[in-house]
């Protein structure tokens, strides 16, 4: 039987290539929680702010006298075997070869868990999970409320963006998360269109000192990232290509607005700890080969009072 262990595991998420996800990259706390369900009270005193699961959907629990107390984040598991012939094939092998054949395999669904971990990250941004879930035989959502994000509507076309403007929209922006109470930095981060509309005018222009980074620009002290986040959602049978920051938009974000990534508990008899990823292998009732689980379960902390997007009509 193929065995999977736990320093297979850390081994294949250590090879992984770095984190490049701007939308990832703002939960720059990591918590493992060993529970399957977070109390209300302890995210307000990490983030100001309770996400509720929305009422209706698979994760919802029924209101009691003091309302919703805990919430329960959803699950990351993925069903695989090893075929009796790879099985063969992994007890030929030298030890190196085992381990090829296991990382290879490992690698595969680490980058899909990582992958779903942003994307239940972006879709936090927005101040709502809405993502595809599993149920049985059926596709429903797993939905998850954390109020609402304030923005601003720009009636202009972004063609006419000037530095000026920026400097406009920027400030403005800052002003509103501060307004809320939240203090520290601030980060933006540009749609495609919006940034490279920022480039056009920086290019022939002194009056404002800008610099070009590796992810974006700084422009007379505001740090402006490049958009670099995408995922695709499933809904209703169609596949959805969607973004961090949509088309013309610009996003602002406190850096320390509490946010954290957290990793529960897992569904589990044996794994009791909670873990970022836990997989395992089982002998095949069939003795035709070698199952392979994998687990996780990442529920991302956001403060919508961190987070300000501003839209330009066309």
């Amino acid at each position: 039987m193929v065995i999977v262990r736990e320093s297979d595991v850390v081994r294949v998420v250590g090879a992984l290539a770095p984190e490049t996800s701007n939308a990832r990259a703002y939960f720059k706390r990591t918590v493992n929680r060993n529970t399957t369900r977070i109390a209300t009270t302890d995210i307000q005193s990490t983030v100001g702010n309770i996400p509720v699961i929305k009422r209706g959907s698979t994760g919802y629990r029924p209101v009691m006298k003091g309302g919703i107390t805990y919430i329960e984040p959803q699950p990351i598991e993925i069903d695989d075997y090893f075929s009796a012939v790879e099985e063969d094939d992994w007890e030929r092998a030298s030890n190196m070869g085992k381990n090829q054949i296991v990382d290879e395999r490992l690698a595969r669904w680490a980058k899909l868990v990582r992958n779903t971990t942003k994307a239940l990250c972006i879709q936090a941004h927005r101040g709502a999970i809405d993502y595809m879930m599993q149920a049985g035989n059926e596709m429903v959502r797993y939905e998850v409320d954390y109020g609402d994000v304030e923005g601003i509507e720009r009636d202009k076309a972004l063609s006419s963006l000037t530095l000026a403007d920026f400097i406009e929209d920027a400030s403005e922006m800052e002003q509103a998360i501060n307004d809320r109470g939240i203090g520290g930095a601030i980060e933006f981060i540009a749609s495609t269109e919006y940034f490279k509309q920022l480039v056009t005018i920086s290019a022939n222009q002194t009056k404002f000192p800008v610099e070009m980074t590796a992810d974006g620009m700084n422009i007379a002290g505001f740090k402006v990232l490049r958009n670099n986040d995408t995922y695709t959602d499933l809904a209703s049978g169609t596949k959805t290509v969607k973004k961090l920051v949509e088309s013309r938009e610009l996003m602002a974000r406190a850096v320390d607005a509490g946010q954290e990534l957290d990793f529960l508990r897992i569904d589990d008899t044996v794994q009791r700890q909670a873990v970022p990823l836990y997989s395992f292998t089982k002998e095949r009732g069939d003795q035709r080969g070698t199952d392979l689980y994998v687990k996780s379960k990442p529920f991302p902390l956001i403060n919508v009072k961190g987070i300000e997007i501003l839209r330009y009509a066309s």
